[in-house]
């Protein structure tokens, strides 16, 4: 009977996104060497949960054995890339540095099962510890991505430090998939402690206590994601906010699009009255107002803004552009997409100006 109920935690991918080995990252591409460790540290710890959740479908004792010999290997090598990682960061990145002592303690957990493991033939033991170093490597390909976020190695480097554009939408699309990853398992998990309760009801004595010491497990686990999937969120709050407000300050056609969606919301407002960059800048205005619109009602363009006018009406303005043409195609894709009024306008050093100046300052440029 407990042997059918294992099935339900078999289909149950702990990190859907982890599951498929990547090609490892060459660490001489990266400057910042604790980032680079860090992500190298993840992809082992990849490697060897892949091997857990391979073992845990197996049936044949000799084989899930000869599996932990890779698993021992790659955890070991995840470890001392967690230890690199933590040497060369800097002192300031106490967040990152706990993160990644998180994930070599995850770590550590699993080398041990794996070590088990292979001094055992207990099938159900084989089955348990599997099932505990599979969640362990999945707890340590977390935090190892996530301190990889955070790490700097640059003697100096402040706290402070505003990050550059590219490692903003990076976080941003590293944090969205965290938060995504993590709504999927807790989602899982409570699917599994439903399905496993009724099991639980059907048996006695030793293999009701199995599925109550697995229950208790996807508890606890169920608990620490809660915490974690609060912290992400938050993160990843903070990320789009300073996102939004940096893409405002740069000029590139590039930067804008109307397919992010769910991007601004009462936690990440749209910005108000921010400030124009200098010199040639177009902008599209997408719409004028006699109140403030919701969020929801310019969902998938970015980035925008929104100013008031004569303390009593409101303009809101999409993207950055240096050249004409490029804010007359970003216009026409607006009103596609249903805003009609969309129109250009033109600012020089902070200042709006006719259209026909802008043009001629565009000339100039050139």
């Amino acid at each position: 009977m407990f042997n059918g109920f294992k099935i339900v935690i078999l289909f149950s991918l702990f990190f859907c996104l982890w599951n498929v080995r990547a090609q490892k990252i060459d660490l001489k591409d990266y400057e910042n060497k604790a980032q680079g460790y860090a992500i190298l540290s993840a992809q082992y710890s990849n490697d060897a949960y892949f091997i857990a959740r391979q073992n845990y479908f197996l049936t044949a004792a000799s084989a899930i054995r000869q599996n932990c010999d890779s698993a021992i290997h790659f955890s070991q090598i995840a470890i001392n890339y967690a230890d690199s990682a933590y040497i060369v960061a800097y002192d300031s990145c106490l967040f990152a540095k706990n993160l990644i002592q998180g994930a070599k303690t995850y770590q550590q957990k699993a080398l041990l099962r794996f070590k088990q493991i292979t001094g055992t033939s207990n099938s159900n033991f084989i089955y348990q510890l599997s099932l505990e170093a599979m969640y362990a490597m999945g707890n340590a390909v977390a935090d190892a991505y996530r301190a990889s976020l955070e790490l700097d190695w640059k003697e100096g480097f402040p706290i402070d430090k505003k990050r550059d554009v590219t490692r903003l939408e990076s976080d941003e699309v590293t944090f969205t998939t965290i938060k995504d990853l993590y709504s999927k398992r807790l989602e899982e998990i409570k699917n599994e402690l439903l399905l496993l309760e009724i099991e639980k009801n059907k048996n006695t004595g030793r293999q009701k206590q199995e599925i109550s010491n697995v229950i208790a497990q996807l508890k606890a686990e169920q608990k620490e994601l809660l915490l974690k999937s609060k912290n992400s969120d938050d993160k990843l709050i903070q990320v789009k906010n300073d996102l939004s407000e940096e893409m405002l300050q740069i000029v590139d056609k590039d930067l804008f699009t109307t397919e992010k969606k769910d991007f601004y919301s009462e936690n990440v407002p749209i910005p108000t009255s921010t400030v124009i960059p200098k010199g040639l800048v177009y902008k599209v205005q997408i719409g004028f107002f006699k109140y403030q619109l919701p969020q929801k009602h310019f969902d998938g363009v970015f980035p925008v803004s929104t100013e008031k006018v004569d303390n009593k009406y409101y303009k809101y303005l999409a993207g950055n552009f240096n050249k004409y043409e490029d804010a007359k195609e970003a216009k026409n894709i607006l009103i596609k997409k249903g805003y009609a009024d969309a129109f250009v306008v033109s600012f020089i050093d902070g200042a709006k100006v006719p259209i026909s100046e802008a043009l001629k300052k565009e000339k100039e440029i050139k």
